[in-house]
């Protein structure tokens, strides 16, 4: 009868879980680099608030930066806002339909 699971069965299997390992670490790495960059980032801009003479908070910064999308959203609707063009009944007029044979 023999082994459900053969030795080709068995190095697929292991051949699948290292590359998943693989991309779990490499997944980590990258996401260390996006946080550790971010952090280096909010610091330059510490530095240069305090240079200034400024006070420095990422929270006030994200607070502004969304204060300021948010605006550059509104004028954006309002410039390309599409009119609605709307007809009352005094605007409609009598049409006659004539059937072309």
């Amino acid at each position: 009868m023999g082994f459900p699971y053969t030795m080709k069965d068995f190095l697929d299997s292991t051949l699948k879980s290292i590359l998943f390992v693989i991309l779990a670490i490499v997944g980590l790495c990258m996401a260390f680099i996006f946080m550790a960059s971010t952090a280096i980032a909010l610091g330059v801009m510490y530095v240069i608030a305090r240079v200034r003479g400024q006070n420095f908070s990422a929270g006030q910064f994200w607070t502004q930066s969304r204060t300021r999308a948010r605006q550059t959203q509104t004028d954006f609707q309002e410039k390309f806002h599409k009119r609605k063009f709307s007809t009352s009944a005094k605007d409609v007029t009598d049409v006659e339909i004539r059937e072309i044979k």
